[in-house]
């Protein structure tokens, strides 16, 4: 039997052709530049009050906007540590920052525990009037948290909390939005790994710990970032819970140095420096499995 050896032949493409690949290429490029220098813009917009404040704790001036009239007066002629050295000197800033780190890390553990816990109940438990609750918590996710301040301040004096950190730390602990991005990650556990934990013999707390808690470390790591950070710098409530200097947390330590005298630019935008850098850190080392936690948390069975 005779083999019949086919050869393709190779067409070699027409000039248009060719020249439409050219004009696609081209287009590509100049829209990758294009939005290249876009989003450099953008960041540039973005970061500048960040640059401005670095620059301006360093700047020696004592009335910063009287002499900044162009970007060129920006830069100071010399730079200078003096301004942070008065923030330490000038107020107990260890001290606060300590106090800050505490109602922090105090909260962020209290929200973690307690949300993602209710989560995963509302997630995988099937319980009576599961999606009453459901409900009722998406929808108190539209009162602000300034509607529920008076009530909560009663509160928090009837149990004689007021002045002590547990005024800062336990009313955090609840939070409505963390319940739901917790309940959106669960959705998404597979229930057939639960249901192989529970026939090797395994209780609700060790499947929760053992097996949900080390799949979810986006959504605790994201959580912990918008938790750490909000309560960093908050200043609202602390401001009507804390009357003793003792506890005050940083926002209200910077309040100090815009209203003691003389008042000094460079010693407020030190301080402001000082108190950001801590948040910085945090999300600099954490941003990997914040960005992936925010991108699990897509739109999934309501």
């Amino acid at each position: 039997m005779e083999k019949v050896v086919t050869a393709e032949l190779k067409i070699p493409s027409s000039k248009k052709e060719r020249k439409a690949k050219t004009n696609g290429k081209t287009k590509k490029t100049v829209h990758k530049v294009v939005m290249y220098i876009v989003n450099a813009l953008l960041g540039i917009m973005f970061l500048f009050p960040l640059i401005f404040l670095f620059v301006s704790a360093f700047n020696p001036a004592r009335d910063l906007p009287s002499q900044i009239g162009s970007f060129g007066d920006l830069m100071p002629e010399y730079l200078t540590f003096s301004n942070f050295a008065s923030v330490f000197t000038r107020i107990p800033m260890l001290q606060y920052f300590g106090n800050t780190l505490l109602y922090a890390l105090g909260t962020v553990l209290g929200v973690l525990v307690v949300n993602s816990m209710a989560g995963y109940a509302l997630a995988k438990i099937n319980f009576k009037g599961n999606k009453l609750v459901y409900n009722f918590i998406v929808i108190m996710l539209i009162i602000p948290f300034e509607g529920i301040t008076l009530s909560l301040y009663l509160v928090v004096r009837a149990f004689g909390m007021v002045d002590t950190p547990l005024a800062v730390i336990l009313p955090g602990f609840f939070s409505c939005f963390y319940i739901f991005m917790f309940r959106q990650f669960f959705i998404g556990v597979p229930t057939a790994l639960i249901e192989a934990a529970e026939i090797d013999g395994a209780g609700s707390f060790t499947t929760y710990f053992r097996i949900i808690v080390p799949t979810a470390v986006p959504v605790f790591v994201t959580v912990f970032i918008l938790e750490f950070i909000g309560k960093w710098g908050d200043y609202y409530w602390p401001l009507l819970t804390l009357t003793n200097s003792q506890w005050f947390n940083v926002q209200l330590a910077i309040k100090s140095f815009s209203t003691a005298s003389p008042y000094h630019w460079g010693t407020v935008m030190a301080s402001l420096a000082v108190v950001t850098v801590p948040v910085l850190v945090v999300f600099m080392c954490l941003q990997k499995y914040y960005i992936e936690g925010i991108a699990t948390q897509g739109i999934k069975d309501m």
